[in-house]
């Protein structure tokens, strides 16, 4: 599968009918960027406000023969041919329709580089935090961000009150006049980090974080400590006072503060017990499995088969979309039970 598109209400269909040549992943971020200048004229022209999640696929790590950057590696180039054109046009359009000013843009990584065995040339590499994609260290975690509001936002201000990914659905939905629409039949973990965009540094809202690895509670942040409760570093003592560190002073977690754990090992155990009891009191929602890629109007061949397990599931010894709902507990810490055991 490549990627699939859909309205809701519809069904999915396979993206120019499933094809994965070269060209289409070169196609991918142009049609991206079509479609959503389309929208915003759209909504522009009707006079209704819009929200564009605006994604590039960016690194296709197709390589590519002409090189225009210094850097030539993957990362600088699909900076010089995609992301750096896209904002462009995106910033003559909002111009050319006059809502500039009523736009706000908020421009973010993902979370963490791929440090890990990156491909040769991606120039893929660690940065000032430690680790990559998938490590709960800031690394993993930190990336870079910027907001741009032109008359409301002042340039050239740099902020470092900590903000996290569901902060933006609060603060959007507040700025839109839309909070009364918020859901109230769930936990919202985001917040309103409306006071931050317009007044800047230190007026941030949050004060802390919790860092999952998959399921598991990996990290917690306060202010500028962090704790690891976990660790595949032998010479530390998980969650002890030798899991400590001030990211002021040692942004890349390599030096614990051991006298200073003494105070901090309690407060943070603290934090941890009452962020477990809320999640048992509002547990996470389960996820809905089931074959994949059922109901797409163009479905390939290949496709299909891909809903049609080479199985007959009601001649083996257990249901295979049971067992999927075991997945989230995976990996198993050796000599603990099993599914069904």
């Amino acid at each position: 599968m490549f990627y699939m598109e859909g309205r809701k209400g519809e069904q999915a269909a396979e993206w120019r009918d499933g094809s994965q040549e070269v060209q289409d992943y070169v196609d991918f971020d142009i049609e991206s960027r079509e479609r959503a200048i389309s929208f915003i004229r759209e909504s522009a022209e009707e006079g209704k406000p819009f929200y564009v999640a605006w994604w590039p696929l960016w690194i296709s790590f197709i390589p590519e023969p002409e090189k225009r950057t210094l850097q030539r590696g993957l990362v600088g180039e699909a900076y010089q041919r995609v992301i750096e054109p896209d904002i462009a046009i995106l910033r003559e359009t909002l111009d050319e329709l006059g809502i500039a000013e009523n736009t706000l843009i908020v421009a973010m990584a993902d979370n963490g580089p791929m440090t890990h065995n990156p491909p040769a040339g991606a120039g893929l590499g660690e940065g000032l935090f430690r680790g990559g994609k998938g490590d709960f260290t800031e690394g993993g975690v930190r990336v870079p961000a910027a907001a741009l509001w032109p008359g409301v936002i002042e340039p050239g201000q740099y902020a470092a009150d900590m903000i996290h990914e569901t902060d933006l659905y609060t603060t959007f939905a507040r700025l839109a006049g839309a909070t009364p629409h918020i859901p109230t039949d769930r936990i919202i973990d985001g917040i309103d980090q409306t006071a931050l965009l317009l007044n800047g540094d230190t007026h941030g809202r949050r004060d802390h974080v919790f860092i999952y690895q998959g399921p598991d509670l990996a990290a917690t942040v306060k202010d500028q400590y962090k704790i690891h409760w976990t660790s595949d570093d032998p010479g530390q003592a998980k969650s002890s006072i030798t899991a400590v560190y001030d990211l002021y002073n040692d942004h890349r977690e390599v030096s614990p503060i051991v006298v200073g754990g003494f105070h901090f090992k309690e407060p943070f155990k603290r934090m941890r017990a009452r962020h477990e009891l809320w999640k048992q009191k509002y547990p996470d929602r389960h996820h809905s499995r089931g074959p994949a890629y059922g109901n797409i109007s163009n479905a390939r061949e290949e496709t299909l088969a891909l809903t049609n397990p080479p199985a007959d599931f009601e001649s083996l010894p257990f249901d295979p979309l049971e067992f999927i709902t075991h997945l989230d507990q995976l990996p198993y810490e050796l000599g603990e039970p099993g599914p069904g055991e």
